[in-house]
């Protein structure tokens, strides 16, 4: 995918990354463990467990993994449904006995469901956000420094090459666009001008800075010494 063709296709989709990334990431193994969350709930929990804990530390994993949490815990409520409906037609218990079941099992299974449900939507509206900011300071801005992309982004450097690898991966990103370490140069004066050798680092105030939303909680780049309403909520947030 070329940069025209992927600023087309964002434009095309309403402008916002979320509208190219896929909604969770997801592997075989993945499928598989929603596969056996829906047939053998314990089995699945463990592995979606196993999953978290060897892979919640990548940002673009954070929601994928809690929405396999929530497809095991609503698979768990499936699995109950249908063995008390099945000994509710051959006779087995009562309906208002069955009735309760149902009742207790999804104060069980569906209240965690729904907890896990909620956080997998944010964990992948978080990484929209920082999706937005890296391609603001990427594309928009120039800036291929990953200690200052760190920096700006709230990131640790570890967290932006593995964002940039994998926005690389699924095109979000040129695969062509080369990223250094340390900081971000700024050019010098030269007797004609503003020369392109640069001389010493960019202070963090010379540089925008993502700020998180104190209404809301979005990300929001903000240009130093300058304030601007989120574009969420609207609250006022100030460069520090």
């Amino acid at each position: 995918m070329n940069g025209m063709g992927f600023q087309g296709q964002l434009a095309e989709q309403g402008g916002q990354p979320g509208s190219v990334l896929p909604k969770f990431d997801r592997t075989v193994f993945d499928y598989i463990i929603i596969a056996l969350g829906y047939l053998l709930m314990p089995i699945g929990l463990v592995l979606a467990l196993l999953r978290l804990l060897s892979s919640h530390y990548k940002n673009y994993r954070k929601g994928s993994n809690f929405n396999l949490l929530f497809h095991v815990f609503v698979g768990g409520f499936v699995e109950i449904v249908v063995l008390f409906m099945a000994e509710w037609i051959n006779g087995k218990n009562s309906i208002g006995t069955t009735i309760i079941i149902f009742v207790m099992f999804a104060l069980m299974l569906l209240l965690p469901a729904f907890i896990f449900g909620n956080l997998a939507a944010k964990g992948r509206y978080r990484f929209i956000q920082l999706t937005t900011v890296y391609l603001d300071l990427i594309v928009s801005k120039g800036i291929t420094y990953i200690g200052s992309l760190s920096e700006i982004s709230d990131q640790s450097e570890s967290d932006v090459r593995r964002d940039i690898l994998y926005l690389k991966d699924r095109g979000i990103l040129e695969p062509h666009i080369i990223f250094n370490e340390g900081r971000q140069m700024e050019p010098i004066r030269t007797s004609s001008g503003f020369g392109s050798t640069p001389s010493q680092p960019q202070t963090q105030s010379q540089l925008p800075k993502s700020i998180r939303c104190s209404g809301c909680g979005a990300q929001n780049t903000v240009n130093p010494s300058q304030s601007k309403s989120c574009d969420y909520c609207g609250t006022t947030i100030a460069y520090f």
